[in-house]
């Protein structure tokens, strides 16, 4: 599994604050500074913050460095099913990574020993599909090679005249061919259309959060000059809540919340897998919003409340008062009426998104279609080696058979993942990507306030587009500081 995998390459040498406390209170027990014993009730929050955190801090190392991840979603009944399907979660890019997917080498190396052992197509399709057709062909070889005997025999015993060779015209899956191809490219094609819609998503909650956070900044007053405090606390709350979106986001869409120390068995009941999400999402949380705070902590303690059943509205409703108790108040300090619209822009595009995902999430395609499909090729794959005897002979009939199934099933399986494609995007990449440039936004912003970044008239020259010339600027302020 994923866990096992991360703790194995990565060990033990990333520390979470939680856990750096935990250890703390452990010494000073130890040491005999004090009488007070660590309790093993109060022990137990920290150390589960501290597994949960160290776990998503490895998630995000080990994806750092790679191309991609595999993941187990699927509801096994051991390791060796759970290991068999395994997806693959293609990382974010980077310069290194599309060096390394553009290589020339790129064909061969896909059939190197150790890349056809991971490719999650074999792994996937090997049991039960490939193994059932390979049953299948090998039967329908063995009663050719031995038809004479087995009609003899079953011929005396039941009188009944069988035919020598078990047989279809090539014919019949030439012109149902056609027919198939159209059906699994069509899904295919549809499903694929569904993962760009989540892609692009995700990508305008990024986009989106980026502008509210530094219209939040830039427009809503510090604590220098407004008549209330309300604005400048508010103005962090706004913050806080931005970063909060898209991890609570990430546990709505899909059932583990990318959670690798979640493990989701086949008799896991959905009061468990949400308890179990609730306490990893709550162990995020304590990253973000402070539990000593009083106001932060009833935040997180209200969010993670038994009767809130969609978390990502719980947050932009809370979005949206701040936004109308405070900022929208000009009497306060607060917003004018322009950048207050802006505000409100803003959240709907966030309630657009969140709207979009669960309509993606909620509506699979149509259920008649992809089961005739599945049906049609199935049946068409099994059926296979009856045209390929006559041809292939008993010595190719499996391996060609077993072929044209892979690449037939192959194509179907893509066409099945990407069809929910929040279990196939690294969500909590997208997340880190939104919280570090809020974080960047408001440490620039802090920056801008304390020094002045005012530009005089002589900085603003005139471009000049001639080839011969670039590089060749010379600062005016210089040159007036040299004539004078």
């Amino acid at each position: 599994m994923l866990r096992k995998q991360l703790r194995t390459a990565l060990g033990a040498r990333f520390r979470c604050t939680s856990c750096s406390r935990l250890q703390a209170v452990r010494r000073h027990a130890a040491s005999g500074g004090g009488t007070e014993r660590v309790d093993a009730a109060s022990e137990a929050p920290e150390a589960k913050a501290a597994e949960q955190a160290e776990a998503q801090r490895r998630l995000f190392q080990a994806s750092a460095g790679a191309m991609s991840l595999h993941y187990c979603r699927d509801h096994g009944m051991n390791s060796i099913s759970r290991f068999l399907r395994k997806i693959t979660i293609d990382m974010s890019y980077s310069f290194r990574h599309w060096r390394r997917h553009q290589r020339a080498t790129r064909h061969l190396l896909l059939w190197t020993p150790s890349k056809i052992l991971k490719s999650d197509n074999i792994r996937r399709l090997i049991f039960p599909d490939l193994a059932l057709i390979g049953a299948t062909s090998s039967f329908v070889c063995y009663y050719n090679v031995n038809s004479d005997l087995v009609a003899s025999i079953v011929g005396r015993s039941f009188d009944l005249a069988l035919p020598s060779l078990l047989s279809l015209p090539v014919e019949c899956f030439t012109l149902t061919s056609v027919a198939l191809g159209l059906l699994v490219t069509f899904k295919t094609q549809t499903s694929y259309q569904r993962f760009t819609e989540g892609r692009s998503l995700w990508g305008l909650l990024i986009n989106e959060s980026r502008a509210m956070a530094s219209r939040t900044m830039a427009r809503v007053p510090s604590s220098t000059g407004i008549l209330s405090s309300d604005v400048a606390d508010g103005k962090t709350y706004a913050i806080k809540l931005i970063r909060t979106l898209p991890v609570v986001l990430k546990y709505h869409l899909t059932e583990d919340g990318c959670n690798p120390n979640i493990e989701i068995k086949q008799w896991t009941s959905d009061q468990q897998i949400r308890q179990q999400t609730t306490a990893a999402l709550k162990c995020e949380l304590q990253q973000l919003w402070n539990p000593y705070d009083a106001k932060q902590n009833s935040f997180t303690e209200r969010l993670v409340e038994a009767d809130v059943a969609n978390r990502p509205l719980y947050v932009l409703h809370e979005l949206q008062h701040t936004s109308a108790s405070i900022f929208a108040q000009p009497t306060l300090g607060g917003l004018d009426a322009v950048a207050a619209t802006e505000m409100d822009r803003s959240l709907t595009t966030f309630h657009n998104v969140l709207g979009a995902c669960e309509k993606i999430l909620r509506t699979p395609i149509y259920t008649p279609y992809t089961r005739f499909t599945s049906r049609f090729l199935f049946m068409w794959c099994n059926f296979l080696p009856l045209a390929m005897y006559p041809v292939a002979g008993p010595a190719l009939t499996v391996p060609v058979t077993l072929v044209t199934s892979f690449f037939m099933l192959g194509i179907e399986d893509i066409g099945s993942r990407v069809e929910q494609p929040f279990n196939v995007l690294p969500l909590w990449q997208y997340c880190q990507t939104i919280d570090q440039s809020c974080l960047q936004i408001v440490r620039h912003h802090d920056l801008l306030e304390q020094s002045d970044h005012a530009i005089g008239e002589d900085d603003l020259h005139e471009f000049d587009w001639d080839v011969e010339s670039l590089g060749s600027y010379v600062d005016p302020l210089a040159t007036s500081h040299k004539k004078t």
